[in-house]
């Protein structure tokens, strides 16, 4: 009979692609994996790798067993994760901007009236790969703009908005109507503290115009705009992350002359995405954005 150590088996084996490895992430010794394996082929009655394969190739049926896990440890996970979990749910959610508390909150505050059982919490994921800690089941949701393909996500579109570069009205630029990516060469881009294949304005603006500024990294948004306005800097950020009063005290230009628009995600495990309370989560935190933030449109078109 296969069991699930024999599906987590296969699952490392393929990750891993050789045996040590393989047996560091199962905890378990080299020698002890390698006795697994035999005890599996003749149960099996066929090998499940190529021998001497590097890296490790599976054979036709040990293929077909790592299709199997992976149909089968995820609901095995997210069955356990509902019986655990009996009373309510949890709702973990990673966050890749700081701007979307925002937003957020306010969701939240609606959410938890019609959800009152469900435990929730939020983190930044700028300290970690977000995505790898939904599979894993370290988070439950991760609010994104970079969707990326894997069929045990599922991504619900909230809207699209347009990064808007945010300078001193003193800045020569905010005379511009748009900007394009040399403009940037010569200021300093202010980030926050992640490598600049995670930001936006490098991915879409920058990089295809292989324009490189100066940036300088800041961990808070409060501190960022301070030195917007004191024209030390200037940084990207959509409309609706401004205070009306900050909108006065700035100059807001499009990226290009049609603007960059993105999506923004709410990214579930696929197992998840019919849960009622990630449905109400979903429905709630779309009627709220419309409601509330300014400058997004409907993502049906992008």
């Amino acid at each position: 009979m296969i069991e699930i150590s024999h599906l987590n088996l296969i699952q490392a084996l393929k990750k891993y692609g050789n045996v040590s490895d393989a047996a560091d992430s199962l905890f378990i010794t080299q020698s002890a994996l390698s006795h697994q394996i035999r005890r599996l082929e003749t149960l099996l009655e066929t090998l499940i790798f190529v021998r001497h394969s590097d890296p490790l190739k599976l054979t036709p049926h040990g293929q077909q067993l790592l299709d199997l896990s992976n149909e089968v440890l995820p609901r095995i996970q997210n069955a356990e994760q509902q019986l655990l979990q009996a009373e309510g749910g949890r709702l973990n959610i990673a966050i890749e901007c700081h701007s979307c508390f925002d937003w957020l909150i306010p969701t939240l505050d609606v959410f938890r009236i019609k959800q009152p059982t469900v435990d929730f919490d939020l983190s930044l994921a700028f300290s970690f790969q977000p995505m790898e800690a939904l599979k894993n089941y370290d988070v439950d949701m991760v609010v994104t703009s970079d969707p990326i393909n894997d069929k045990s996500f599922e991504y619900f579109p909230l809207f699209s908005y347009q990064m808007l570069m945010v300078m001193s009205f003193e800045n020569l630029l905010a005379k511009k109507a748009y900007l394009q990516p040399k403009d940037i060469k010569n200021q300093t881009l202010l980030t926050y503290p992640v490598s600049h294949d995670r930001l936006d304005v490098f991915n879409y603006f920058l990089k295809p115009a292989k324009v490189t500024p100066a940036t300088r990294k800041v961990e808070l948004p409060l501190m960022m705009m301070q030195l917007v306005l004191n024209n030390q800097g200037i940084v990207t950020m959509p409309e609706w992350a401004l205070t009306d009063t900050q909108k006065e005290q700035i100059a807001l230009k499009p990226l290009g002359k049609d603007g960059v628009w993105r999506v923004l995600y709410l990214a579930v495990r696929k197992v998840d995405f019919e849960l009622e309370y990630i449905q109400d989560f979903m429905d709630i935190a779309k009627k709220v954005s419309f409601d509330n933030l300014d400058n997004i449109k409907d993502s049906s078109g992008y």
